[in-house]
């Protein structure tokens, strides 16, 4: 019985020493969007920097399809050690209202979240609006304005959504594959205007090349800080913000808190580092660096937000209620 304690203690010991000695060897990251979109760029930006923290190697794959649901079913499949991350967006979101998975954030711990990309609303260089005021006074008066749009669940679709509901106009709706044949159809004349990711269209704004009427923020962007917060031209937006596009890294739920601890730490100090203050100003997101239940707040309003939007324009399959969502204060 003796032997049998003595063994036990050093079971126990043995443990508590491999869970204090994490990382003990390479991690796992799977981004769920393909190489080069700005999931990709995000995540391939930070990780290199996080892993010089840990001791260990951040070894990235893109592994691609259903909307991210591919990634995020494969990683809450994996033991919860740490040892595999996703490098998700926002998507995960959607999953239950669009019936595209019972998996989604609830399900995960949210390690770090980096950057978010806000929307804004762009119109050609050459556009009649000059302002977002004169946009939505155009709309409203029964002016015919052609939207583009990406789809249900997507940034430009949500978010003409949200214009549309909150100022009770309509909008013509054309539908393109993403955010880029979005902006070439704006410069073509073919739309009039389109709420996309800022990511997407900052350097265009930058160049002249089409102009930024409203950040759909509370804040301006201090990459393009001559377009104002949607907020102050039309305080009704602000019970809906923040949302929007953002990118993390997290662990399958169940992880150890302090294995979750070391990795917030490592992504928390690469996210101050240098390189990664240059590649966020050039890539022209906006920076959010927080973890834990700040994280969980932030998910949890943006999910709030999105699913009802969608479901409210019958864009979804089922009901956010069914799911404990609860809907937007004020809505």
């Amino acid at each position: 019985m003796r032997k049998f304690a003595v063994a036990l203690c050093l079971i126990v010991v043995l443990a508590g020493a491999a869970w204090a000695a994490y990382p003990e060897k390479n991690i796992q990251g799977y981004v769920m969007w393909g190489a080069g979109g700005a999931l990709d760029n995000v995540s391939r930006a930070i990780a290199p920097i996080a892993q010089e923290h840990l001791g260990k190697t951040i070894i990235l794959q893109n592994r691609t399809g259903a909307t991210g649901a591919i990634a995020t079913t494969f990683v809450a499949n994996q033991p919860a050690d740490g040892y595999s991350i996703l490098f998700g967006a926002e998507n995960p979101n959607l999953y239950k209202v669009t019936d595209l998975s019972k998996i989604d954030y609830d399900d995960f711990e949210p390690a770090f979240l980096m950057m978010a990309n806000v929307g804004v609303v762009v119109v050609a260089k050459d556009s009649p609006y000059k302002s977002y005021k004169d946009l939505i006074e155009a709309a409203a008066s029964g002016k015919s304005i052609t939207m583009g749009s990406t789809g249900p669940g997507g940034l430009p679709y949500v978010a003409a959504t949200m214009i549309e509901k909150i100022h009770g106009v309509k909008f013509n709706k054309m539908q393109f594959d993403g955010e880029g044949p979005c902006i070439t159809a704006l410069m073509g004349g073919h739309i009039d205007a389109v709420p996309v990711g800022l990511l997407a269209a900052a350097s265009f704004i930058q160049s002249g090349s089409i102009s930024g009427l409203a950040m759909i923020s509370s804040d301006r962007v201090d990459s393009v800080p001559e377009v104002p917060a949607v907020t102050e031209v039309y305080e009704e937006y602000a019970p809906y913000l923040p949302w929007g596009a953002f990118f993390g890294a997290f662990v399958k739920k169940g992880t150890p808190a302090d294995v979750i601890s070391v990795l917030t730490g490592a992504f928390e100090k690469a996210f101050k580092d240098p390189r990664f203050e240059e590649f966020a100003k050039t890539m022209g997101g906006v920076k959010l660096g927080i973890a834990g239940e700040e994280a969980k707040k932030y998910i949890a309003q943006n999910k709030s937000v999105a699913a009802w939007l969608l479901y409210d324009a019958g864009g979804a399959k089922f009901s956010p209620e069914e799911f404990g969502i609860p809907r937007p204060e004020g809505k």
